[in-house]
C-alpha cells in the first residue's frame, strides 16, 4: 500500500469510498444524514483545493483509503480519514494518519512566520466511535471537548499539541 497525494481526477473514487467507509458510522449514531455522506462532488473538490488530501492505493492501484487536511488560523484540521470496510484493520488508517500529521508538520517547518498556532493538530469522531477514538489516542490525540450536531450526534474533539 502507498500513501500518495490525491489528484482531481480521483475525487469521484474518493467520494465513493468516504461513502462506503461512513456508511458504518452513520449506522453507530443512526443518522444518515452526516457530512461525509451528504458531500457532493462539487464539495469535495472544493475541499481538494483549499487542502491537502491523500489517498491510500494498494500495488494494483486500487484506491481505498483517504484522508484530508487544511491548516487554520488555530490549528490543522485533519477530517475524513475513510478507508474501505474490507480494508479496514489492516493499518491503512493509521498509514493515512501518519502521512497527514507529516504534511502538516512540514507545512509548519516550511513557513517562514515566526510563532503560529498551525502545530496544534485537530479533529473529531462520534463518541460512539471507540475504535476510532483508540486510534486517534493512540497517536497522541486528547479531547478538549463536545459538542452536539443539530440531529443530536454527539462528537468529541481532540487535538495533538
Amino acid at each position: 500500500m502507498q500513501i500518495l497525494p490525491a489528484c482531481q481526477l480521483d475525487l469521484p473514487e474518493i467520494l465513493a469510498v468516504q461513502k462506503a467507509a461512513f456508511a458504518a458510522e452513520a449506522q453507530l449514531v443512526n443518522d444518515w444524514n452526516i457530512p461525509p455522506l451528504t458531500q457532493t462532488l462539487d464539495e469535495l473538490a472544493d475541499d481538494w483545493r483549499k487542502g491537502i488530501m491523500l489517498k491510500a492505493v494498494t500495488d494494483q492501484h486500487a484506491l481505498v483509503g483517504t484522508v484530508r487536511g487544511h491548516e487554520a488560523q488555530d490549528g490543522f484540521y485533519i477530517g475524513r480519514l475513510a478507508v474501505l470496510p474490507q480494508w479496514q484493520g489492516r493499518g491503512c488508517g493509521s498509514a493515512l494518519l501518519e502521512a497527514i500529521i507529516e504534511q502538516a508538520q512540514n507545512r509548519v517547518q516550511n513557513r517562514v512566520q515566526s510563532l503560529t498556532c498551525a502545530d496544534r493538530l485537530v479533529l473529531f469522531t462520534s463518541t460512539k466511535s471507540e475504535r476510532n477514538l483508540r486510534l486517534y489516542e493512540r497517536f497522541g490525540f486528547r479531547p478538549f471537548k463536545t459538542d452536539t450536531t443539530a440531529t443530536g450526534v454527539a462528537l468529541v474533539w481532540l487535538e495533538r499539541v
